[in-house]
């Protein structure tokens, strides 16, 4: 299938088209991992039929959709519900948890990377992928199904397929991923898709009257301005030679300078600019250019938003240095960066990454402060001064980097027993979520996804979820389940009825081990108590609301460790959360912000990883805070304006490009 093929035709139509190859692609890695193992042709049939099923229906699922009861509680029909094989179930949700931790991160980046390529189509995937692992399980119980498998047989041969299950579907949702994003790419080279807004960006795109943005400059910014002064220049006939008498051209500087300095004194005060001013006009083309390419920049940063006040008043503080410089420097606008062009962008990407009403009290601020002062009371100005104040600024962002990651060392353990803990909660939702996935709001599910879920976490972080403890807890959600389930008919009522006394006091007995009290134990049982009631009554069940739990992250602060605070999920989470892909991609020592609950934002950098990165550690550059965040908690995050991720850019490329595209004033 050609590229223009898979783009073409509607949203509708596009969207139809992805999917149909995702289910092509998908099917077909499972059954090349299941033909290792399974030599039968009716079994590979089975399988994957019955994973196409779960696909089909997790891709045309809705944003609250539930699903009809006659299909079974589950998107998956993984429920233990209606199974009696009580352990093959359990080792089904085992297999999927193991499968989703080896290829999960993999399987992320694919499904993020496939919602991008839906959007503006009339498909929204959900939480849960249709290429998961959920599917892969699904497939399975149908094989065992159909081939009337004993619960032994079953989960001997899923224990066979799980290696080169991993192997397949990792490289499946690597490879598939990397296509997807290479045909983005192409798409975007070629034009932008018809279903993503067409109006281009300024730096993106050619000028209304033909200039060419930035990505279309054959050269850099600041060379292709530097030209286009020389060439205004050179059209002029009033410009002076640019061979004057060299004791001439060093009095013309002389006085420059002088002038200069009365600005350097009285600020503001000196109405008019050095290229606009009858000195300027004495001025060769090619000091001319330097001179104006350097106003140019000044004159942006002046009104950049991004940059907060303090950073906007350390480059003005500098423009009468760096005009001093453009006087004498022969390599201001060299090809090669100069030191003065790249202290500027220094000191940008160093605001960009603070508050935007940061106090010039910093230590930071102040450091500027101190090596911008060198230059502005410096005799003479060259090369030389410039490149000495970069290496200053340099060992100041090191250093105030390095003292933040030494700082966060001491919450090293803190940050791993969060993860710890963040993963079991990660095992049990994910658990749960197989069980009970999209049944009615109804006191049972209520009470699993709010009460029990911590009951399944803590046996998930003590004991593992491989053990007879997690088994267990399980089994007794299953009973739970079960002791509601109307669909076996009269001949199961009197044996759930006797099962309700001794399900009761397990549940009461799992509450109690995670830390309940007495009164909060019998308020979580009361509405399931009252259903169980009815029912024994043979009443109707009793009018249910139900109560929404929260799937934001909470955020909280330890108090016997001071400056940190900590933000994660304490609750059921369904389907799930994860990092955009830049997101996923970071490493110790970048810069961020992270929008935080309570309105505030959290800047520094990025000290440290959990190991397994599902806990992330963000140490404050300037003071003694820190924020310990999951990955799952990061991931929603993400979504606010406030949050980013904050990487080097050139505030001199933007100024430059800025007057390229609206010639004018400097």
């Amino acid at each position: 299938m050609t590229q223009q093929s898979r783009s073409g035709g509607s949203p509708a139509e596009r969207a139809e088209a992805l999917l149909t190859r995702c289910r092509g692609r998908f099917l077909k890695a499972l059954r090349e991992a299941a033909e290792e193992v399974i030599h039968h042709p009716d079994w590979l049939d089975a399988l994957t039929r019955a994973a196409g099923e779960c696909f089909d229906e997790l891709a045309s699922a809705r944003p609250g959709q539930v699903f009809d009861d006659s299909r079974g509680l589950t998107a998956s029909r993984m429920n233990l519900v209606q199974d009696n094989e009580t352990d093959y179930s359990i080792g089904l949700i085992n297999l999927d948890q193991r499968l989703h931790d080896y290829c999960g991160r993999d399987l992320a980046a694919l499904h993020m990377r496939m919602r991008m390529q839906l959007m503006g189509t009339p498909m929204v995937l959900q939480d849960e992928s249709p290429l998961g692992t959920e599917s892969v399980c699904r497939a399975l119980r149908g094989l065992k199904e159909v081939e009337r498998l004993s619960a032994t047989e079953a989960l001997r041969l899923a224990q066979q397929l799980e290696e080169p299950l991993r192997r397949h579907l990792s490289g499946f949702y690597r490879s598939f991923e990397h296509e997807l994003a290479n045909e983005s790419l192409g798409s975007r080279v070629r034009g932008r898709p018809q279903h993503v807004d067409p109006e281009p960006e300024p730096e993106e795109a050619n000028a209304a009257d033909g200039r060419p943005g930035r990505a279309g400059l054959a050269i850099q910014p600041v060379d292709a301005l530097r030209l286009s002064v020389l060439a205004r220049h050179e059209d002029n006939p009033s410009q002076p030679p640019s061979n004057l008498d060299p004791g001439l051209a060093s009095a013309l500087i002389e006085r420059i300078e002088a002038w200069l300095g009365e600005r350097q004194q009285y600020g503001a005060g000196v109405p008019v600019a050095l290229g606009a001013s009858e000195l300027g006009a004495l001025l060769s083309p090619v000091k001319a250019a330097a001179v104006e390419v350097i106003e140019t920049i000044c004159n942006y940063a002046l009104d950049a938003p991004r940059l907060p006040a303090a950073f906007r008043s350390l480059i003005a503080r500098l423009r009468v240095p760096l005009l001093r410089l453009a006087l004498r420097s022969e390599t201001l606008l060299a090809p090669e960066r100069h030191a003065a062009l790249r202290l500027v962008d220094q000191i940008a990407n160093l605001g960009r990454t603070l508050a935007p009403d940061c106090s010039p009290e910093l230590p930071v601020c102040r450091g500027l402060l101190a090596i911008v002062n060198t230059l502005v009371h410096a005799p003479r100005i060259s090369d030389k001064e410039f490149e000495a104040a970069l290496g200053a600024v340099e060992e100041l962002v090191t250093s105030r980097q390095r003292t933040a990651l030494a700082r966060a060392a001491a919450f090293k353990d803190e940050v791993e027993r969060m993860e710890r803990r963040d993963v079991a909660l990660q095992h049990a939702c994910r658990a749960l979520y197989l069980v009970i996935g999209h049944a009615k709001p109804s006191p049972v599910r209520n009470f699993l996804e709010n009460y029990w879920v911590h009951v399944i976490a803590k046996v998930a972080y003590r004991h593992g979820s491989d053990s007879v403890e997690w088994a267990t807890r399980l089994h007794t959600a299953n009973r739970l389940l079960a002791s509601v389930d109307d669909s076996q008919g009269a001949r199961s009522l009197k044996r759930r009825i006797a099962d309700i006394p001794y399900l009761i006091e397990e549940l009461k007995e799992g509450l109690a081990w995670v830390g309940l009290t007495e009164s909060r134990i019998w308020d979580a049982l009361a509405p399931c108590m009252a259903l169980h009631a009815n029912l024994i009554a043979g009443k109707p069940a009793p009018e249910f609301v139900p109560r929404r739990s929260s799937c934001r992250p909470t955020l909280g602060r330890r108090a016997e460790k001071n400056g940190l605070r900590v933000l994660k999920h304490k609750q059921y989470v369904p389907g799930e959360l994860p990092l955009p892909p830049a997101w996923a991609a970071l490493e110790v020592g970048d810069p961020v912000s992270v929008a935080l609950p309570d309105d505030s934002v959290m800047r520094g950098f990025v000290a440290l990883f959990a190991p397994q990165r599902q806990a992330i550690l963000i140490a404050d550059g300037d003071q003694n805070l820190q924020l310990s965040i999951t990955a799952r908690a990061l991931s929603q995050q993400v979504e606010l304006p406030e949050s980013q991720l904050f990487r080097a850019a050139s505030l001199v490329d933007e100024a430059a490009s800025n007057r390229l595209l609206q010639p004018g004033p400097a």
